[in-house]
């Protein structure tokens, strides 16, 4: 994925109203993969692991030959995090996005408390709006600057956004392209 779209997926996850989960590295974007591994001592479990990895793989469409053995030491190896690259951008934009996340979710009850979420989409235009009271998570997912309608005319406020200024425009707000805002009520 692009950097533009892990904020905005990030803003999802992190303004949204259930308990977020973020898994190794996603908060700088590692750019490691997380292979399923396994170090079984029995010869004939490890067999069976390494078997049934390969047919669930197949059952997506990979050829057996492309399906990491979870007992190679190898794919150990490879989903060993960089942590280096938190220090290096685009890492370290995405993990400064990912706290500031963090931080207006943990200062905002409008962000973890109360009802559930309503999610309103407009699949053509590419935009998702997910509506909770007193904040809203914006979201544009053209590679246009795009006007996305909020449900009313309130005297919202752009708290946090992944990218540009989005302007609010009447009962809307406009984002530019690949983007999220996170709106609260003033």
């Amino acid at each position: 994925m692009s950097t533009e779209a892990l904020k905005v997926a990030a803003a999802l996850v992190l303004a949204g109203p259930f308990v977020p989960m973020l898994f190794q590295g996603e908060e700088w974007g590692a750019s490691t993969p997380f292979q399923y591994f396994t170090d079984h001592q029995d010869p004939a479990l490890a067999k069976a692991v390494s078997e049934g990895r390969t047919h669930e793989f197949e059952s997506f469409g990979w050829a057996a030959e492309e399906v990491p053995d979870p007992q190679d030491v190898e794919a150990f190896q490879r989903s060993r995090l960089d942590w280096a690259e938190r220090e290096r951008e685009p890492h370290a934009g995405i993990l400064e996005w990912h706290r500031s996340l963090i931080r207006l979710r943990r200062e905002t009850p409008a962000l973890w408390a109360g009802p559930s979420a309503k999610a309103t989409s407009d699949e053509d235009a590419r935009w998702l709006v997910v509506a909770r009271p007193g904040s809203r998570v914006a979201c544009n997912l053209s590679d246009q600057k795009r006007l996305v309608p909020l449900d009313g005319a309130r005297p919202w406020r752009v708290a946090l956004a992944s990218a540009g200024a989005p302007v609010l425009e009447g009962e809307s707000v406009r984002l530019p392209p690949m983007s999220a805002a996170v709106l609260l009520l003033s």
